[in-house]
């Protein structure tokens, strides 16, 4: 099974630092752009689904993989809408990872209550399939409600990844078996960067779950994290190999200096 790559977008670049970044990495041949997001934050940071469609604009081909959309932050008929649209303008070019948040200021700032994030989460996530997919979109449950919605154009299917990990767990999800019942693939924590040992044992515990769940964990995505040291490009392909083995579906390259980008690619692919 071949990875595919791709590379985390810095979250300190200009707009021109941004389509340098993007575009550099599709000329070089990266599958994918991962895009992450703080809507309260006091060091540079963008909100993922407009960083996103700009990255479309200034792109052709590169998937864009938000990491993550903190989807209860946002009404969810709202964040429905914004990525049924990025993934029609795009051509289908959206990846929509989402969690559930962990910055206790930024909840309080957007009003979420703490206590009921997690529910108000898995509801949100059920809702989101129910409204790209039917004409007119019923939904009734404990902390959403919504009848005869109709969002246009209805995109083609978004894939819906999960994320999860703290410095408590060891960068293992709290939430694993809600990730392997409702997400279509999972997106380590960067705490697990170059950390194959620890993320082996989580694939295989996420494998076993969504197995338990019902679906096929041969159709579940696992995206692992390489932060690549300067000049060591048989550590890279070795981490590469190894992430691979213990059965990750795609790596994402994270590091703000643009000039390791080819020589990370080559390392990798060739």
């Amino acid at each position: 099974m071949t990875l595919r790559l791709g590379c985390t977008v810095p979250t300190a670049l200009s707009p021109a630092g941004l389509r340098a970044f993007a575009t550099t990495a599709e000329e070089l041949g990266y599958d994918h752009l991962s895009v992450p997001e703080h809507l309260v934050s006091r060091e540079p940071a963008y909100e993922s689904l407009t960083l996103v469609a700009y990255l479309a604009a200034v792109t052709a081909r590169i998937e864009l993989a938000t990491a993550m959309t903190i989807l209860p932050h946002r009404p969810v008929v709202l964040a429905a809408k914004q990525a049924a649209q990025l993934a029609f303008l795009s051509g289908g070019r959206l990846r929509l990872g989402v969690a559930v948040g962990a910055d206790p200021e930024e909840a309080e700032a957007l009003g979420v209550a703490r206590g009921t994030r997690a529910a108000l989460f898995e509801e949100q996530v059920r809702a989101l399939r129910v409204l790209w997919t039917g004409p007119e979109a019923d939904f009734d449950g404990e902390h959403l409600a919504f009848s005869g919605v109709t969002l246009t154009p209805r995109p083609v299917p978004i894939p819906i990844w999960m994320g999860g990990g703290t410095l408590r767990t060891g960068g293992r999800p709290r939430a694993l078996r809600r990730i392997a019942a409702l997400a279509d693939g999972f997106t380590m924590s960067g705490l697990l960067a170059n950390r194959v040992d620890r993320a082996a044992g989580i694939i295989a515990e996420l494998r076993t779950a969504v197995a338990e769940a019902g679906r096929d964990p041969a159709a579940f995505g696992v995206e692992a994290r390489l932060r690549p040291a300067p000049g060591r490009p048989g550590a890279w392909r070795s981490l590469a190999d190894d992430f691979r083995a213990a059965g990750a579906t795609h790596l994402t390259v994270t590091t703000d200096d643009l000039s390791l980008l080819a020589p990370v690619h080559r390392a990798l692919t060739e």
